[in-house]
């Protein structure tokens, strides 16, 4: 009887400890890669949808003041200063933003109240960022950035006492006809590892909208120039 011998198949090969030490360890460091950029988008995300959140508040406060006939004004809180800042945080304490409305023209001129359709801008906006500068957009039709209906006028019996004590271009009006104050507005993400500054610019009469980020280098340059009083006085030393 013929006797056949089977071949024999090599037996299978382990890895060894340190293949499987070198294995775990690029495995942990392609799955730190992939949570630090998802970190970083997120952070980033923020400070875009906040950007976006202000422009389409502006969108809103402008249609809504032209559908109903009645100003609407944008209120930023965080770029009050001075006596006016501790009032403001009492009326709006953690927002980012507030909003209102000349709810009767006719009745109460000049007397404003809160916009309660605004209320889901305001929350969204101050949940994702913060208010770094509100400044006039000098390249609106006015000039100036603000109107002169914008201007608190202590002197004046139909302007509420709050409203006369603050800083007039942290203040951003839409009119029934369909135009506002001309403005920058300079955002910063609540994300603290987020250091990229987001520029808002509204131009009043036609309504467009642009944004551009500031690079943190530049940073100086978001700082308001001295009122010209104070420069004046600076000479004279």
């Amino acid at each position: 009887m013929i006797s056949r011998s089977h071949p024999r198949h090599p037996a299978p090969r382990c890895f060894t400890l340190i293949e499987l030490l070198l294995t775990v360890a690029l495995v942990l460091v392609l799955l730190g890669a992939v949570i630090y950029n998802f970190s970083s988008a997120a952070s980033g995300a923020r400070l875009n949808e906040g950007a976006g959140q202000v422009e389409a508040l502006f969108r809103f406060a402008r249609a809504h003041a032209e559908s109903t006939g009645k100003q609407v004004r944008i209120l930023f809180p965080e770029s009050e200063g001075g006596d006016s800042a501790e009032m403001v945080a009492a009326e709006s304490p953690a927002s980012t933003v507030r909003v209102t409305w000349e709810a009767d023209p006719v009745g109460a001129p000049g007397v404003f109240r809160d916009l309660p359709a605004a209320a889901s801008y305001v929350q969204s906006i101050s949940n994702l960022v913060s208010i770094q500068m509100v400044q006039p957009d000098g390249q609106g039709a006015e000039g100036t950035g603000v109107s002169a209906d914008a201007l608190p006028n202590a002197g004046s019996t139909e302007e509420p006492a709050a409203e006369a004590a603050r800083n007039p271009f942290s203040i951003v009006t839409f009119y029934p006809d369909g135009t506002g104050d001309s403005v920058e507005v300079v955002l910063a993400s609540r994300d603290e590892e987020d250091v990229r500054r987001l520029m808002v610019r509204m131009t009043g009469l036609t309504g467009i909208i642009r944004r551009h980020v500031i690079a943190e280098a530049n940073a100086a340059e978001l700082e308001p120039s001295a009122p010209a009083t104070e420069a004046a006085a600076e000479g004279l030393k």
